[in-house]
């Protein structure tokens, strides 16, 4: 194993494929999306002090001097967020991911440690934004969208932003596992009809607009259980997907992914989360490094062989 490590930092041969490609660019631009969205449209009051002195409560904790809406006094805090929410805008575009990295990471930590009520979607997107701050930091292009040329610390640079990536993997694919292990525990996961009451929650449940069809597929009871249990080996398969062939990944597992999500948002109303998850989605899914190539054809056709006259 030592020698493969010097083989790495020696050889011209041996080298780890660039890790910055558009996969990443989608997923941290998903990210940013999902936390300007939040800052833009979700008014101070309520995202961050639906109640008076819940933010001061919030920022006495252990963690709220990871917080910017706890460095500033409250009568800033709206003027602020609205700042915050055009700078993910920014970062979304794809533009100096090296000098937005930290600012990125800070604004999407802020969430699950200041607002009124974080859920899941808002603590993965916090844990996400810290394990891709050194990824950024060696993205020395003016663009994300720009192909990564080779410059100084070229190796040093891969090797951070590979090895933060596979735990980002690590962390994801934990989450998936979890989410599917968990509701095993639950007699209406395992006796598939979760779905059932979940579409009829009173806080989640489907909006007007949908809940006529999604009360008559869950009553269904072959669709009930093929969407319930279904969840169950989507999130297992998602757990396991990095050792499973990419092409399976790629083009079965991350459509069907996203439109899983996609799904939920429709139905359950979790906007933001939805955001986030595609932003996951992306980085565990798609193979470390792998860019899209498009098969070329030859400029010129090869020579024939001349026929020997008799």
């Amino acid at each position: 194993m030592l020698s493969t490590f010097r083989q790495f930092w020696t050889n011209q041969e041996l080298r780890i494929q660039e890790p910055w490609t558009g996969s990443i660019a989608i997923a941290r631009g998903f990210l940013a999306l999902a936390a300007g969205l939040t800052y833009l449209l979700t008014p101070a009051s309520v995202l961050f002090s639906p109640v008076p002195g819940a933010l001061a409560s919030r920022c006495g904790a252990s963690a709220g001097w990871m917080a910017w809406p706890c460095w500033i006094p409250d009568s800033a805090v709206g003027g602020a967020q609205l700042a915050a929410g055009a700078l993910c805008l920014v970062v979304a575009s794809g533009w100096f991911p090296a000098a937005t990295a930290i600012p990125l990471a800070l604004l999407l930590i802020a969430l699950p440690l200041a607002s009124a009520a974080p859920d899941g979607g808002d603590q993965l997107a916090g844990i996400l934004g810290l394990l891709l701050v050194p990824v950024s930091l060696s993205d020395w292009r003016l663009h994300s969208w720009r192909a990564p040329h080779p410059g100084r610390l070229w190796r040093t640079r891969t090797f951070v932003a590979a090895w933060m990536l596979t735990l980002a993997k690590a962390q994801i694919a934990v989450v998936y596992l979890v989410a599917c292990l968990g509701k095993l525990g639950s007699a209406e996961w395992a006796d598939g009809t979760s779905l059932f009451y979940w579409v009829r929650n009173s806080v989640f449940g489907a909006p007007a607009i949908l809940r006529p069809l999604a009360e008559w597929v869950t009553v269904q009871p072959p669709l009930l259980a093929a969407l319930t249990w279904g969840t169950l080996v989507l999130e297992f398969t998602l757990a396991i997907c990095v050792f499973l062939p990419t092409a399976f990944r790629l083009r079965a597992l991350l459509p069907l992914a996203l439109l899983f999500h996609l799904g939920i948002w429709l139905v359950l109303g979790v906007s933001s989360f939805a955001f986030v998850m595609a932003a996951a989605l992306f980085i565990l899914v798609v193979p470390l490094g792998w860019v899209a190539m498009r098969k070329q054809q030859p400029l010129i056709d090869e020579p024939h062989e001349q026929e020997t006259p008799a």
